[in-house]
């Protein structure tokens, strides 16, 4: 008689690789059917496996024949079991890769909204501070001490306005170079258009308000701009009035 105990619960077989697992139920398998055969053949009846007078199989065979069949059964029950399982564990697999994704996705989409939510607070801050900027530099081009109490204020006036620059620096802001510059309608605002003896057309020739970009290269600012409409010829200014000079000369 085969005992059960010699056999691996479902729990064990769980256990084992994909890989192998097929194969080693079938080794199973053959292992029971050769232990079943080995008992046959060690038992003292196995040479009359069958009655003379009636040709039909003895109760111990009957019995042998039956406990493989058990067994085969057995082993079949907990191959389809297992195949059951691991179909349940790729589904699981499956589900919890598409949650991972999802969860990835939705991380990163979260990140991106609050930068870019961090950075539109920043600008609309630095936006107000920039007038303040602007009214130091008018200042500084505006007044002349005079006394050594009018140089002592704008000096320290002038400390404020370095420190100020320095914190927007440190933040990421950064002025724009306007002047000579090809006009961009991304960077800047033009306001006036005149002709230029030094710049060819569509050059800046003048910075009337200065910009600003903050550390991604986003305009924070645009510049205010005064942009040449081409070189003026002064060639032909000069060959223009040549006449009349020619003309006043005695003859």
């Amino acid at each position: 008689m085969i005992e059960e105990e010699n056999l691996p619960n479902s729990d064990d077989l769980i256990d084992e690789d994909d890989d192998v697992l097929e194969s080693r139920l079938q080794q199973l398998a053959t292992e029971e059917l050769d232990q079943l055969s080995n008992l046959e053949e060690s038992s003292p009846e196995a040479s009359q496996s069958t009655d003379k007078a009636a040709g039909e199989p003895k109760p111990e065979n009957n019995k042998a024949s039956a406990a493989a069949a058990a067994t085969l059964e057995k082993i079949n029950g907990l191959i389809a079991e297992t195949t059951t399982l691991r179909e349940q564990l790729d589904d699981r697999k499956q589900q919890y890769l598409r949650l991972y994704a999802d969860f990835e996705n939705f991380r990163k989409r979260t990140e991106r909204d609050k930068e870019e939510q961090e950075g539109t607070i920043t600008s609309k801050i630095l936006k107000k501070i920039l007038p303040v900027v602007d009214d130091f530099e008018r200042a500084q081009l505006q007044i002349s001490p005079k006394t050594d109490g009018e140089a002592s204020i704008h000096k320290s006036y002038q400390s404020v306005y370095k420190q100020l620059l320095k914190c927007l620096k440190e933040t990421g802001v950064a002025r724009m170079e306007a002047v000579g510059q090809e006009f961009d309608p991304n960077f800047h605002e033009a306001i006036m258009q005149e002709p230029s003896p030094e710049y060819d057309e569509g050059l800046i020739i003048e910075e009337l308000r200065p910009g600003y970009l903050v550390s991604d290269d986003r305009v924070l600012r645009h510049a205010l701009v005064k942009v040449s409409s081409g070189k003026i010829d002064g060639d032909s200014a000069t060959s223009d009035k040549a006449p009349d000079n020619a003309s006043s000369e005695p003859s």
